[in-house]
């Protein structure tokens, strides 16, 4: 089995047709298709079901793109440790960040890391913290940053810093007074939340039902930009990590205690996967910032 047939397979299995996956990888058609038969010849199955000019993944190529991804990342890896003797002078980094991050976690340390390794290819992917966890265990991820725990065991999560549960609203609302408020309070605002899809969401209702409440929730959104853009523009309030609260200045913010509520934010690693030079170097660097 060759580096190259997995290649051609993986970029088939995105494009699902010969032509297109050719184009994209600089071989002929004849090339890729020769390369994709020895492939399945060797495992002795169809990675692909046949349908007119275009392919689909079998089941048995579904399964085995798993390891195929996973086993390119490895390699990519062992070549950015050999990198690390020329002072990381190539490959590429790719980092799964959840968006509350995107805007005020990780700008500053991707311009910083991109400027004193400028031949490392880096690329940020705003998820969720399930497909972050999820693209970690396939090897599509070097490195995550997201809250934690983590639902997966072989995830490990190194603390980056503790970030306090804010509750957002007009300066001119009634309410907006002190620097705090309890959870009983704030179970009276009518509130703009993330869904229950979200961890934060998930971890906020719990939060209400031990202190023996429950939100008013009158509006559900999938961006915490777009929370504060309600807010900003209404009578709704919501609750946002402080990152995110400090980036609507024209906004109130009241820490949100009785308890305190405080959500964890770490770095997400592949227990069993290896950590490429360039991701440490990257994962130095935003704990240089953060917990200095």
């Amino acid at each position: 089995m060759e580096i190259r047939q997995l290649r051609y397979f993986l970029d088939i299995a995105e494009t699902e047709h010969l032509t297109q996956s050719a184009q994209n990888l600089f071989v002929t058609q004849s090339t890729l298709s020769h390369g994709l038969r020895q492939l399945e010849a060797e495992l002795d199955t169809s990675l692909f079901d046949r349908l007119g000019r275009g392919l689909k993944l079998s089941q048995a190529g579904a399964e085995f793109r798993v390891y195929a991804t996973r086993a390119l990342k490895e390699i990519e890896a062992g070549r950015m440790a050999l990198a690390d003797l020329s002072g990381l002078q190539s490959g590429r980094l790719t980092i799964g960040a959840i968006p509350t991050f995107l805007n005020t976690v990780l700008p500053a340390t991707v311009a910083a890391f991109c400027e004193a390794y400028p031949k490392v290819q880096v690329e940020v992917r705003d998820l969720r913290a399930g497909p972050i966890e999820d693209q970690l265990m396939s090897g599509e991820l070097d490195l995550g940053i997201a809250f934690h725990p983590t639902r997966d065991e072989e995830i490990e999560t190194e603390p980056l810093f503790e970030e306090r549960m804010m509750v957002v609203l007009r300066k001119t609302a009634p309410e907006a007074h002190g620097q705090h408020i309890s959870l009983k309070q704030a179970a009276q605002l009518p509130m703009a939340l993330l869904p229950r899809s979200f961890a934060t969401r998930r971890m906020l209702d719990e939060k209400f039902r031990l202190a023996g409440v429950e939100p008013r929730v009158r509006v559900e959104m999938e961006s915490v930009e777009a929370l504060l853009g309600v807010c900003q523009h209404g009578s709704l309030a919501t609750i946002v990590p402080e990152r995110a609260s400090l980036q609507m200045p024209d906004l109130y913010a009241m820490a949100l205690t009785a308890p305190e509520v405080v959500r964890h934010a770490g770095l997400l690693w592949r227990r069993s996967a290896s950590r490429s030079v360039a991701a440490r170097e990257f994962a130095a660097m935003l704990r240089s910032v953060h917990l200095s």
